[in-house]
């Protein structure tokens, strides 16, 4: 019996019912040691989660591994800590801290331990920023110094960031390296002028080896935190210390951003991701079957990247929906006909899915029309052979709509808007998709396209 995927599945499906914070502080912990004549043994790391887990959540726990098993268990909770570095589930947030045992010591650099080369993905999307990491692993602070990563929301950016500074500590254990939010180093500002420990402050901050500063867009507007930040940077770069930002747009179109630290920033390398192309989908679909230790068909992980129209983030929830899907229903292959019932469930009118839609309330010929109506264009032309400029804008939109709010397949959508193939709709639906999370302008705009509905 495979005790690990047993309880890994058992985990993904309390993740599911519980509350994040309930999950990592209760279930994320456990482990499953044994199961002998439907009497399951599970591990937790000290007595209160197993007085917590054994009052408050036994039926949950029981469910879900009886579900795993098929047969009623009587579970039995025991104090047992997990081995160093062992790992079930994927933690849903970055830990604030981790033992390190080679050092002995507390690390600091608030690292996630998934977020390492060897599980990032790496396509044309990201292959230059990728080939531009490596580079500053072998000369940190000298390659490309600062490095400002930015893209939409879901790409990669952090994961991408986070792996230089796994592999920094890899290959020098003793180089100082924190990763933090650029929300935490205002908060920190703050409070240290609050307390008058401005000098503990740029202490923690300026004695660093490399910063890996996420969202540094949320520093715009904020004089005194972007004066900070300035001096910040400059010690370091000075220094000859690694800088790595990241953001949604590119330093220059950072609304309130001050000159000298859009000049700054972009005195090294700037690089941008896009959305995961389909070779990249497919890819980050079979990695993440793997670790959930689900059987899927080629061919349908094929069908699911061509009609999932988004970034690494919403690619993983639509797994994760998929999984939970195939649990409950007790597939044990996940084929097209499931994946086709998972994406279409109205075509089904029998269907169970707990992910159904009510997009029998908007037709695709509605959504064409709300759509020549609000960009005052004929219909006809909306779904012509035009290519002029303001009627490919509107068509991509459009296309964008019918693919995510009412999961039409990517063919039929072609053939609605003039019979364009599906390499042109899903070259639509990324474009837009990319927009969609660095414009708000463009945000705006779908939202009051879709309140029409």
């Amino acid at each position: 019996m495979d005790l690990i995927r047993i309880w890994k599945n058992t985990q993904e499906e309390l993740k599911i019912v519980l509350a994040p914070a309930v999950f990592q502080t209760f279930v994320a912990k456990t482990q499953l040691i044994s199961i002998e004549n439907n009497i399951a043994i599970i591990a937790c790391p000290n007595s209160y989660l197993v007085d917590i887990n054994h009052k408050r959540y036994y039926d949950l726990f029981k469910s879900a591994l009886d579900n795993q098993t098929k047969s009623s268990n009587v579970l039995n909770f025991i104090i047992q800590e997990a081995p160093k570095g062992d790992s079930i589930v994927d933690s849903t947030s970055a830990p604030l801290f981790s033992f390190s045992p080679q050092k002995n010591t507390i690390d600091f650099s608030c690292l996630h331990p998934k977020y390492t080369f060897e599980t990032l993905i790496v396509g044309n999307s990201n292959n230059f920023a990728y080939a531009a990491a490596q580079g500053i692993v072998k000369n940190p602070g000298l390659s490309y110094n600062p490095f400002f990563i930015w893209g939409g929301v879901g790409v990669g950016k952090t994961h991408l960031m986070q792996a230089i500074g796994h592999e920094l500590l890899k290959h020098s254990p003793d180089m100082k390296i924190k990763y933090f939010p650029a929300e935490t180093f205002s908060n920190e500002l703050i409070s240290a002028l609050k307390s008058k420990n401005m000098n503990q402050f740029k202490d923690k901050y300026r004695k660093l080896d490399c910063i890996l500063v996420d969202d540094i867009q949320f520093i715009a507007g904020k004089e005194y935190i972007q004066e900070e930040f300035f001096h910040t940077f400059n010690a370091l770069h000075m220094a000859g210390k690694q800088v790595i930002l990241t953001s949604d747009r590119k330093p220059s179109e950072i609304d309130r951003l001050e000159d000298r630290l859009v000049s700054r920033f972009m005195g090294g390398l700037t690089v941008d991701i896009q959305l995961p192309d389909y070779e990249m989908r497919v890819a980050i679909i079979n990695q993440k079957v793997e670790e959930k230790g689900v059987q899927i068909t080629p061919e349908a992980v094929q069908v699911l990247a061509n009609n999932i129209p988004a970034n690494i983030r919403e690619i993983e929830g639509k797994l994760q929906e998929v999984v939970v899907q195939s649990m409950a229903q007790r597939v044990s292959m996940i084929d097209v006909d499931f994946i086709e019932n998972y994406l279409h469930p109205q075509t089904n009118p029998n269907s169970s899915s707990i992910f159904s839609v009510s997009s029998e309330k908007v037709s695709p010929r509605h959504i064409i029309s709300i759509c020549a109506k609000h960009f005052n264009i004929k219909t006809s032309d909306l779904c012509g052979k035009s290519r002029k400029k303001e009627l490919v804008s509107a068509r991509h939109i459009t296309a964008y709509l019918l693919l995510t709010e009412i999961n039409l397949p990517l063919e039929e959508v072609g053939h609605l808007l003039g019979g364009r193939d599906h390499t042109s709709i899903m070259h639509a639906r990324d474009k837009v998709s990319t927009d969609f999370s660095t414009n708000p302008q463009l945000r705006q705009l779908i939202n009051q396209i879709k309140s029409a509905f």
